[in-house]
């Protein structure tokens, strides 16, 4: 039923889904880092959801 449904929404449609539940997850992720680092500022928090994303880390 669920794939029916995402096939009538139309690519448009899916892509805003797509992107919204992508954000919601992020947050999700700023939120736990948050948790386990009190102490970091968001850019701090920004940089660890990078590192934990993509393995990067800015250079200072």
């Amino acid at each position: 039923m669920q794939a029916l449904a995402h096939r009538r929404m139309g690519p448009a449609r899916r892509l805003a889904m797509a992107l919204r539940m992508s954000e919601e997850v992020r947050e999700m992720a700023r939120a736990r880092i948050r948790r386990q680092h009190p102490a970091f500022d968001e850019v701090a928090v920004r940089e660890q959801l990078i590192w934990e994303l993509y393995g990067v880390r800015r250079e200072r």
